[in-house]
């Protein structure tokens, strides 16, 4: 799909900013059509997870969905849950992450905020993982 000038525009202070703070660890997947952003991230207890976010057609104005797109093990299928922060699966077979409520979201906020809550949440599912504790427990409610 062709993004409007725009669109285009917001996209490089975008990509400008990303390159800044994850230098190396950003691909742009179908830039110039069904537009996806990858950033890989290395948590505390040193693991590799890919963080993907789908840019919505009208972008900046709608929430845009994040996933993991990979990590060391198979994540959980949670679905929708509240405890755990996730929204189900893409299509793709990814487990979604919640990241804003979508009426906390509006154009002003960034590609850099939705991956730095991306960061936090895998640091609480990690805690998860080694404490059994709720991924809710070390988040709280993030906006």
């Amino acid at each position: 799909m062709p993004w409007t000038p725009d669109q285009r525009q917001r996209l490089v202070v975008e990509k400008d900013i990303l390159e800044k703070y994850f230098p190396g660890k950003v691909e742009w997947v179908d830039p110039t059509g069904d537009t996806k952003v990858d950033v890989t991230m290395i948590t505390n207890s040193n693991q590799t997870y890919r963080l993907r976010v789908y840019v919505p057609r009208d972008f900046p104005n709608s929430l845009p969905i994040m996933a993991v797109k990979s990590s060391p093990n198979p994540m959980p299928n949670w679905g929708s849950c509240a405890s755990t922060h996730t929204l189900g699966q893409t299509s793709e077979g990814f487990l979604v992450i919640c990241h804003y409520r979508s009426e906390n979201w509006n154009a002003e906020h960034t590609f850099y905020e939705i991956f730095m809550k991306g960061r936090l949440w895998l640091e609480a599912y990690e805690g998860h993982s080694s404490t059994g504790k709720t991924v809710d427990y070390f988040l709280g409610h993030m906006n």
